[in-house]
This record gives structure tokens, sequence and C-alpha cells, in this order.
């Protein structure tokens, strides 16, 4: 893979300034006075905007260079989040959350295409793991930076969000070289089809099999447990024990070192020594019995250790996740089936952030428990698609 370390570089700054606005948002929505039920609402149509984009930008990336689409994803996201900032009504959030959505669709198909595309076979799964270690620490340490912030101004945040996001879209477009020489030209109609995810199936060239379909509905499941758990911890800590967004920040800060380790070590090892079939079957059962055990905590610190055990193993789960899918692909429908890998993501954080928010207004607990068994139920998944 040539120009690795620009490429991870300015992957941590996307992840980095993406995630800076996460810690504040219970903050924020408390002091415009919006209800709970608002934190998963604003989450789920930022997933919808990734539902419907990453099909049309999977279309799209057999003719645009990744890099084009990675700097629309950050520029998009951007320009999102100043309306998120200024949008002090439900209706100009969720718009906001809306385009947030489209824009990351765009950005995470280019990643993953660029890695495709620049990786040989055999180094895919390690550069997929790295991506997804980079990804994880960075988030983690926006998302500290973002609750640092938000204890002495909730804006200082967006105002530094919004810029680094700018100006690495800018250094995506100028610093990374071509990933793939375009050989046809863009297919905007059936780009835009595609924007009907489920219409989109029925095309020739997406005919998907039996065991691709069984992927997917995995990657769906593991993003609506994790979704589901991550949006209500978010809130959980706010509600529940009033705790400053610093605290929020710290955690996933050490949520992101733990990750870190995690990936690199045990990870590396299962990617590239391993069955990924029988392995990824493991880590996704491990998954479910610590996001279950959360629910048994008797108390502040066993919730956080519990809480850090399952996030190491999540991190752990996705890129495994992403690379068996990326093995069924060929080359002439890489772009698309990432797209709907990227749409599987988001269709399961839809589901996910709206079933939480339901959950959480009878039972602060209700979203850990449907996250718990959408980990099992995608471990089954797994298992049966071994077969």
């Amino acid at each position: 893979m040539k120009q690795k370390k620009t490429f991870l570089a300015l992957i941590a700054s996307f992840n980095l300034a993406a995630n800076y606005a996460h810690p504040i948002t219970p903050a924020y929505f408390k002091l415009l006075g919006l209800d709970s039920a608002m934190f998963g609402y604003a989450f789920s149509v930022m997933s919808l905007g990734m539902f419907l984009g990453s099909p049309f930008f999977g279309k799209l990336a057999e003719s645009f260079r990744s890099k084009v689409l990675m700097a629309w994803g950050c520029l998009g996201y951007a320009l999102a989040q100043v309306l998120f900032a200024i949008g002090h009504t439900p209706a100009l959030i969720l718009w906001g959350r809306l385009l947030a959505g489209f824009a990351c669709g765009a950005f995470f198909v280019g990643a993953l295409n660029y890695i495709a595309n620049t990786s040989t076979t055999k180094e895919r799964g390690a550069n997929l793991t790295l991506n997804a270690a980079v990804q994880t620490v960075f988030g983690a340490l926006g998302y500290f930076v973002g609750g640092m912030l938000g204890t002495y101004d909730l804006y200082w945040a967006f105002a530094l969000q919004i810029g680094q996001l700018f100006f690495t879209g800018v250094a995506f477009y100028l610093l990374l070289g071509p990933d793939l020489t375009v050989q046809k030209t863009p297919d905007i109609k059936e780009a835009v089809r595609s924007l009907n995810f489920f219409n989109s199936f029925s095309t020739k060239d997406t005919q998907l099999s039996q065991s691709l379909w069984i992927l997917l509905g995995v990657s769906a499941l593991t993003f609506l447990g994790y979704t589901s758990f991550d949006q209500s911890f978010n809130y959980y800590l706010k509600d529940v024990f009033d705790l400053a967004t610093s605290y929020n920040g710290s955690f996933k800060g050490a949520v992101g070192l733990i990750s870190l380790v995690a990936t690199m070590t045990l990870g590396m090892y299962l990617v590239k020594q391993t069955d990924l079939n029988k392995s990824t079957t493991y880590i996704l059962f491990i998954c479910a019995f610590f996001m279950g055990a959360v629910c048994l905590a008797p108390g502040l610190t066993s919730f956080f250790a519990l809480n850090l055990i399952f996030y190491g193993f999540y991190a752990i789960s996705v890129p495994m996740v992403q690379d068996l899918i990326t093995k069924q692909a060929t080359p002439t429908t890489q772009g698309t089936v990432l797209g709907f890998y990227q749409a599987s993501q988001s269709f399961g954080r839809i589901i996910g952030a709206f079933i939480a928010g339901l959950l959480y207004d009878v039972n602060v607990l209700g979203p850990f428990i449907l996250g718990s068994l959408a980990f099992l139920i995608a471990a089954i998944g797994v298992k049966i698609y071994q077969k």
C-alpha cells in the first residue's frame, strides 16, 4: 500500500474531528431543552443518511478516485456540523444529522475502497485491521478532546471540529495519489437509482450471493447492537450519574488505548493466523457476554470495567467482519459491495438508535439488553455462514 502513512494520518485527523461533538451532544440537547428521545432520533437520522448515501457512493466509486469521495465526505460533514451547531430547533438539527450521515457514507466508502485498491490480497486484512485501529484510537481521542472542550464552552468543540474537517478534506484531495485509473464515465443515473437501497439489489451487477446476504445481516446486527449500547452509554453517564462531559471524554480516551492494544495484538493475530470464520464467531459471542454483563454491574467501577472489556473486543470484531465481506467481492463489484456493507452498518445504526431511544424511556438498561441479543444473533449468523 503506497502512501500508507499519509493515508492513516488523514484518517486519524478525520476520526479525531468527527468525534469532538459526540461527548457534548447530551449536554447540548439538555441546554436546548430537548427530551432524551431526541438523542436517539438524531443519531438514527444520521444513520439514515449513511444508509441512503453508501450504495450511491459505492456506485460512484467505480468511476471516481477514492480520495475524491473522502474529500467530499470531510467537506460535507463540516457543512453538516454548521447546521447542527446553529440549528436550535429539532427540524434543523435533524437536517444537519441527515447531511452528516450522507457525507460519512462518502468518506467511509472511499476509505475502504482506497484500502482494497492499494493493498495486495495478502496484506488487505492487516491494512483493514490497522485502519480500524486508527479509527478507534483517534475516535476515542476525539471524544476526550471534545469532552474537555465542552467543560469550558460547548461551541468551542463545534468550531474546532468544523475547521479541522474542512482542512482534512482539502488535504485528502491534495496529498493522496490516485488509487485507480478511471476507465469509464460516471453512471449518475444508476448511482441515483441506488439511493433506493432495496431497489438497487435488483440490478444485474449487484446480485448478492446467499453468503454475502448473511454477512451483511451480521454487519447490520453488530452495528445495531453497538449503536444501541454506545449511544445509551453516553446518555446514561449524564442522565443517571450526572457526570460532566469530561468523564465521558476521559473514558473514551481509555477505550482508545485499550482498543489499540487489543487490535494490534490479538486482533492482528486472529486476522493473520486463524480461520477467520471461526474466530469471528468467538469474538462476537464474547462481545454479547460482556455487554450483557454490564446490566448486572453492582457499581460504577465495575460498570466502567465491563464496558472497557466490551469495547476492546468490539474493536477487534470490526475489521474481521470487513475482511469476510471484502473477500466476497470481485474487482468489478468491489465498490458496490463495499457500499452495501456501509449501508448495512447504517441500517443497523438506524434501528439501534431508534429502538434505544424508545427503550431508554421505558428502562435505562433496555438498550444494553438489546445490544447483547444483537451480538448473540450475529455470532450465530457467522456460524451459519460457515456452513
